[in-house]
């Protein structure tokens, strides 16, 4: 790696840990105020950890042997399809790009004191993607660390034909039991239940239990709010550029079905997912770009 950027993130407080995540290495950032480590194998913010708390994010502790393993946790990038492809059954769920190692590309502070983490992905340094999506195409991720974490997600189509796109940061909430959690803010938003042959239905008051559910929601546009009693903490979660929010927990027969998940793991996880799926599908044209951001805080319950 370039020793200009390794000295931009000994300055920031961060380390580089060698292979220690499907091959590919992590960033290390401890600050006074929170750790965080994010891989380069899938882009992917693995932990975020505010001082003197717990984990906002989720990691299972098992691993399988696939080199499809490992999802479930922290943020994953889907991208440029969610959930199964359109047309091809054997194609990766949630996309490409979460399989691909990603290049750190700047290393920063914002004028706060935040630190800014900056990852690239060029499609034309993975032969493997023109098979699945021949248009060429550039990625980044911008991360903002600090009170909280800040994630800007941009796609820009490089080649001359459009690029037909859906896309979530898949992201996994740490909760001390998801039977307990609730999830405000999503009053009255009709939302598709994927368990219930894609039933259109109203959400009435918070969402809860937080278990055995898989839901596309049409909006919110104010953002959502993941209330941990047990942990007596709040999450708010708010976006741009994204049109549904996607709730997915297994339960503990969906659990049964993952290599890479303990049975019981499902308890200490809901997925809010910031997303553009199914009829919000939309066409990113020749030279366009597009940004998708979440913004996540804490709130300490008294």
């Amino acid at each position: 790696m370039d020793k200009q950027l390794m000295d931009d993130l000994e300055q920031v407080g961060g380390s580089l840990i060698a292979s220690n995540l499907r091959g590919c290495d992590e960033i290390l950032i401890e600050q006074p105020q929170f750790s965080a480590r994010i891989a380069l194998w899938g882009g992917h913010l693995v932990s975020f950890v505010p001082t003197a708390g717990t984990d906002i994010l989720f990691q299972s502790e098992h691993v399988g042997e696939s080199r499809f393993d490992a999802q479930h946790m922290g943020v994953p990038v889907c991208w440029p399809w969610f959930a199964e492809h359109g047309t091809q059954e054997d194609y990766p769920i949630h996309g490409l790009v979460r399989y691909l190692r990603w290049q750190l590309a700047d290393v920063d502070r914002y004028k706060n004191g935040d630190v800014k983490i900056i990852l690239k992905l060029n499609s034309n340094q993975h032969p493997i993607i023109e098979d699945m999506c021949p248009q060429a195409f550039e990625l980044r991720l911008v991360f903002r660390l600090g009170d909280g974490f800040r994630i800007d997600f941009f796609a820009a189509n490089l080649s001359d034909q459009p690029m037909l796109i859906g896309e979530a940061l898949h992201t996994y909430f740490y909760v001390a039991d998801s039977n307990q959690s609730y999830i405000e803010g999503l009053n009255n938003t009709i939302y598709i239940d994927k368990l219930a042959n894609n039933e259109k239905r109203p959400q009435v008051g918070p969402v809860t239990p937080c278990v055995d559910f898989d839901r596309v929601y049409f909006g919110p546009k104010e953002g959502v709010t993941l209330v941990d009693p047990v942990l007596k903490r709040k999450v708010h979660l708010t976006t741009e550029g994204s049109a549904n929010t996607v709730l997915w927990n297994p339960g503990v027969e969906g659990a049964k079905s993952y290599s890479d998940m303990h049975d019981e793991e499902y308890k200490h996880f809901v997925c809010i997912e910031t997303a553009n799926a199914l009829d919000n599908t939309y066409e990113l044209a020749a030279g366009e770009i597009h940004q998708l951001r979440m913004m996540v805080k804490v709130e300490t319950l008294d």
